[in-house]
């Protein structure tokens, strides 16, 4: 059952996954607001949002039904305790419903993942692939650009979903209750290394596009190198190096559970973008 009038937020409403759903959401005549980390912004349909400031989570959920949760990293520390501050809020306001955006094979992503279950609540939980996009719009579009991607992903593959498909799963997710209590495994239908990945991209802009592989150790210090605290590029290598170990070598179904198609091939996805 889907209802047009229900107030929806979407916590990072504006990334590049966020702002997917929120248009699809639009062109369906569903009203999205969506969070914002500027403090002073009076926009219609905007509310201000921290993660770190736990009295933010009150007023940005006033006369919301439903909640799209997307944390910056669910396995970083702290993590947990502010999803479990957001779903207590949301319990003590008017939210009926929240879907969570979670990733694959780590025990603290799925620590988040059951304070959502447990709560009083309607539920969805989507564990996405890592996107497509993030060759062509995040992680890995410096290196494609100028010619070397830089990773610590050896010969591992990854089925990567396109955002497209991972948005079309979230707005369905979020609009009909059909899929309340359900878990879904959100990826592409092909298991790739990063090396093939890059190299098809390559292929298609007809430039020689290197992949170099580092280990644990050699990618924090490149990290580093860029600027990231020792902190974070601790956390980030350490994070990579458990999904990045095999165990997500596997095809989910999510999105033709939910969309009743086949995902988008990253074949594809590579011959409709210019990067």
């Amino acid at each position: 059952m889907k209802s047009l009038t229900k107030n929806i937020l979407i916590i990072g409403g504006k990334g590049k996954n966020g702002r997917r759903v929120v248009e699809k959401l639009k062109s369906h005549k569903f009203n999205p607001i969506v969070t914002t980390r500027t403090i002073n912004a009076h926009v219609e349909n905007e509310r201000y949002f921290d993660w770190n400031d736990s009295s933010t989570f009150g007023p940005a959920l006033k006369n919301i039904e439903i909640v799209y949760i997307v944390h910056p990293d669910t396995s970083m520390s702290g993590a947990e305790q502010q999803i479990e501050g957001l779903i207590t809020e949301m319990m003590n306001q008017s939210v009926s419903k929240a879907v969570l955006l979670s990733g694959r094979g780590q025990a603290s992503v799925e620590k988040c993942e059951k304070i959502l279950m447990q709560a009083e609540l309607d539920w969805a939980v989507i564990r996405s692939a890592w996107f497509n996009q993030n060759f062509s719009e995040g992680h890995f579009l410096h290196g494609i650009r100028s010619g070397e991607v830089t990773f610590m992903a050896d010969t591992v593959k990854e089925p990567f979903v396109d955002l497209e498909d991972l948005s079309d799963v979230v707005v369905e997710c979020l609009t009909d209750d059909l899929h309340n209590g359900k878990i879904y495994e959100v990826t592409g239908s092909e298991l790739l290394t990063f090396a093939e990945a890059v190299n098809a991209i390559g292929v298609k802009l007809k430039r020689n596009i290197q992949y170099q592989y580092l280990n644990q150790k050699a990618y924090k210090q490149y990290l580093q190198n860029a600027g990231l605290d020792n902190f974070i590029a601790e956390h980030m290598a350490q994070a990579f190096f458990e999904i990045l170990d095999g165990r997500n070598e596997s095809i989910g179904k999510g999105v033709t559970q939910v969309l009743g198609r086949d995902p988008i091939k990253f074949t594809d996805f590579v011959k409709s973008n210019k990067f």
